[in-house]
């Protein structure tokens, strides 16, 4: 739980401010970008709620931070909004694509996603285990596969798998954490029901991405929008494993052409014009052969 005795300098004054134990995830920018800004060492609030969908938005970013750095005042009366919130979540981005919120502290804040599907829901990478997630997850039917980006996102993924009896998906190069995942992949291309999954090393060397009925692309830490390029690319300070590679797996989705939506782990998600997605990577492939 945030403290207010120990809130950043930085916060304008008002209910809603971030503590010193914030970690700088950018999740609450995610979320509620015109409340929260970025430090370099953390975020902060530069600009209070204002209206109703405001305060859901950045009580959202408060439920959503893993740290618990974002907390109101003792003298807020806007804390039951918190209650409306939680039950957002899994909260609608598009069709039957969903995001979780409740994002876990080791995955550093990365979202997490739920997809519905007649034959099986599934969970992109996990949030934390709680109670009330757990509850609208499994009033929505279930999970029949979680599908790991990376081994950096496995949050509490084997308790998820556990309670719903779900089939946890992750590429054979970085299993090492999961070595008892139900399926290890080591095939460069998968399919199953409507999920293509592309092996894509680069940010780790299993890094992979799911790509949904063709038009949801599923990244991980593998590619995103980066507000400060104001493009879609890859993050050059944190590849792990090797740049040159990431960027020949980012040429690789150019053959998705009628991607729509990019949703990532980290990174900002963004809706793209049908059609447009191989020119989007032709950009970030240029900018990425740039800083190489």
């Amino acid at each position: 739980m945030a403290n207010i005795k120990k809130s950043i300098n930085e916060n304008v004054a008002g209910d809603l401010f971030v503590d010193e134990t914030c970690i700088n995830c950018d999740a609450c920018r995610r979320f509620s970008p015109p409340n929260f800004a970025v430090h370099p060492e953390f975020s902060y609030v530069n600009k209070q709620p204002s209206n109703e969908q405001e305060y859901l938005d950045c009580a959202m970013a408060l439920l959503s931070c893993p740290v618990g750095a974002i907390g109101f005042g003792p003298k807020s009366k806007h804390k039951n909004i918190l209650l409306q919130a939680r039950d957002q979540f899994p909260l609608q981005i598009d069709g039957d694509v969903y995001i979780n919120g409740f994002n876990h502290r080791k995955t550093f804040g990365a979202d997490s996603y739920f997809v519905k599907d007649n034959e099986g829901n599934w969970l992109i990478d996990s949030p934390r285990f709680t109670r009330k997630l757990v509850n609208k997850i499994e009033a929505m039917g279930g999970l029949s596969y979680i599908f790991l980006s990376h081994q950096d996102d496995i949050g509490d993924s084997e308790k998820f798998a556990k309670y719903f009896g779900a089939k946890r998906i992750i590429q054979i190069y970085d299993s090492q954490k999961v070595s008892d995942a139900e399926i290890i992949l080591d095939q460069k291309r998968t399919e199953i029901n409507s999920a293509v999954i592309v092996h894509t090393p680069g940010h780790t060397k299993g890094s992979q991405c799911l790509i949904w009925k063709g038009k949801y692309l599923f990244t991980g830490d593998h590619f995103a929008f980066i507000r400060r390029l104001g493009h879609f690319a890859s993050f050059r300070k944190a590849c792990w494993y090797d740049w040159t590679t990431q960027i020949k797996s980012i040429e690789l989705l150019q053959d998705f052409k009628n991607v729509e939506w990019v949703l990532p782990g980290h990174g900002s998600r963004g809706q793209v014009q049908k059609g447009e997605f191989p020119d989007i990577i032709k950009k970030a492939v240029e900018w990425m052969h740039s800083v190489a």
